[in-house]
């Protein structure tokens, strides 16, 4: 006799978690979330640094030149490090089934992947070209007005929603033991009962189907039928 030979899975049913990727996209996911809690405080301490300096009249550069550079990796970190964490949520609430949060979320991952797309490119430019960032703007038809208000513009909006989309521990579930324990119980009770009663039921049914049976054999042979019993054990006709 041949043993039934059992037939290889397709593809892509052969899904094996692949060895240390958990943890290492654990690992990411926890970066991610992190960039985002530092996105508030950088960019908060570097709109502090620009506001300190109108208000010095530009001394504070003057004074102090490295805090150009501190403002600048507080203005990269705060608005271009949140890239990777939006989309990310976009994909958390995309698999969740909240479509408003999707929706949310991947308007301002558009939003930042703009902003990021435009300064890179202009990077790319001045080093390309060797220009200025004022000459890269307006080689690409950007004008720098309008883009410095929409850099701006995103750096203070994203500091409001870093407050509003703080991380926020995970409610631990509660469990009531004694009541669960007590529900099961009430619902075991609750089945026992219909159980029992459906039985009574079937009985009578069945009680009441032999008398009719015992009637009809009567009838055909002329002989009186005793009286049909009701489910509750008393004779019909009698008192």
């Amino acid at each position: 006799m041949t043993q039934p030979t059992q037939q290889a899975a397709p593809a892509d049913e052969q899904a094996h978690e692949l060895p240390m990727l958990a943890g290492i996209a654990g690992f990411f996911h926890w970066l991610e979330e992190f960039l985002v809690i530092l996105s508030g405080p950088f960019l908060t301490f570097g709109l502090g640094i620009g506001l300190v300096d109108l208000l010095s009249d530009g001394a504070l550069f003057v004074n102090a030149p490295a805090l150009l550079y501190v403002w600048a990796i507080a203005q990269t970190v705060g608005v271009d490090g949140q890239l990777v964490g939006t989309w990310a949520r976009v994909g958390q609430a995309w698999r969740a089934g909240r479509a408003w949060s999707v929706v949310g979320f991947a308007l301002l991952g558009v939003v930042l992947a703009y902003v990021g797309f435009v300064a890179a490119l202009v990077f790319a430019y001045q080093q390309a070209y060797h220009l200025t960032t004022a000459g890269a703007l307006a080689k690409l038809g950007f004008d720098t007005v309008s883009w410095l208000w929409q850099r701006t513009a995103v750096s203070v909006g994203l500091v409001c929603l870093s407050g509003l989309l703080r991380y926020q521990k995970p409610r631990q579930v509660v469990v009531d033991v004694e009541g669960e324990i007590q529900r099961i119980e009430n619902e075991r009770r609750i089945q026992a009962a219909k159980a029992v009663a459906q039985g009574d039921r079937l009985r009578g049914l069945v009680g009441m189907a032999r008398g009719v049976a015992q009637a009809g054999q009567a009838k055909g042979s002329g002989v009186s039928a005793p009286p049909l019993s009701s489910p509750n054990g008393h004779r019909n006709g009698s008192s």
